[in-house]
């Protein structure tokens, strides 16, 4: 790859993340969650050090623990308003692209199925009634029961993200997350055949790709993305062997690169939470004589020291369960 298109590369990832990051802190603040947009952002960054893991993602509402009065499923309400707006972005992007670049209209079923299932889901997110209902009907059965939330506070901060303005926002912010990661792919097979591909089939191949991925939901979504995308880079002519190999190279450098990125903030954002003082409680003591008519205790504990908070922590926080409290670091 010559170095204007790897600087370049390198760019447009960064662009990438730092968007899908302001659209996280955004959708943080929309539920009415205490937490300042750059911390929220930050979250985003820091938890891409786990991405490569199924679920990994789920480490962006845990650190937003650290920035207030905030619990995880608060937090967590946050992935659903995610999952509802990828669902419109790449179905919308998708049907343009394969008018504007003449593919068989019959291929414009899929993206609409997908936007069928986000128009869904926010009417059913949206009141807390309706998600009330469901959520009854899932734990009938052992399966589902274990997938469904039982916390009030969950459905209602999902049903203020429901809104009609939030929702706007958060599709705006996919939307310009879905066409920079088409970039990152565009830029990615260029630099790989022969033939340069035009920018509109590189957004063809990315957000059909996506909604292949959104109709059959694997975790990560491994094996259905890579393939479709190596399908349809086959099918509009660069080849199997070298598609698969352009699918396999654009995983990996997005895998790469938020790792590494997510690492580093992690480092220098939380790092208590890694490289913290372990700290544990001596269980030594020393027997004492008791009273002849009580049952002699063979222990009692010693005074225990003062906790020290770890490098670069938020602060002292009420001791309430549900927050910070000092003994909630004391493992780090």
């Amino acid at each position: 790859m010559p170095a204007s298109a790897l600087l370049a590369l390198i760019l447009v990832l960064a662009a990438n993340e730092i968007t899908k990051a302001i659209r996280w802190g955004y959708l943080l603040r929309s539920s009415n969650l205490p937490i300042r947009l750059m911390d929220g952002a930050t979250t985003y960054l820091a938890s891409q050090a786990a991405s490569a893991l199924p679920g990994g993602a789920m480490l962006g509402a845990r650190l937003a623990e650290e920035h207030g009065n905030i619990k995880m499923r608060q937090a967590v309400s946050s992935f659903v308003a995610l999952g509802v707006s990828d669902f419109f972005a790449p179905g919308f992007i998708a049907i343009i692209a394969i008018f504007l670049t003449g593919q068989r209209p019959l291929q414009v079923v899929m993206p609409i199925l997908t936007i069928s299932i986000g128009f869904a889901g926010y009417f059913v997110f949206r009141s807390v009634r309706i998600a009330t209902w469901l959520s009854r009907l899932l734990t009938r059965w052992r399966l589902t029961r274990r997938f469904v939330p039982q916390e009030e506070d969950f459905w209602e901060h999902t049903a203020l993200l429901m809104r009609r303005d939030v929702m706007f926002g958060a599709v705006a912010f996919s939307v310009v997350s879905t066409m920079l990661s088409a970039s990152i792919l565009w830029l990615v097979a260029n630099a790989m055949v022969e033939r340069n591909i035009s920018y509109g089939d590189g957004v063809y191949a990315h957000t059909f790709s996506l909604v292949a991925r959104q109709v059959i939901p694997i975790p990560g979504g491994i094996g259905i993305s890579d393939a479709s995308l190596a399908g349809v880079l086959n099918f509009i002519g660069i080849g199997l062997a070298r598609a698969t190999f352009i699918a396999l190279a654009y995983r990996t450098v997005n895998l790469i690169f938020r790792t590494f990125l997510g690492l580093l903030v992690l480092i220098a954002r939380y790092p208590y939470l890694i490289v913290g003082p372990l700290r544990v409680f001596s269980d030594e003591s020393e027997p004492v004589e008791a009273p002849a008519d009580e049952e002699p205790p063979s222990r009692i504990p010693r005074k225990r020291h003062a906790v020290r908070l770890p490098r670069r922590h938020p602060g002292k926080l009420p001791r309430d369960s549900a927050t910070h409290e000092v003994a909630r670091h004391l493992p780090h």
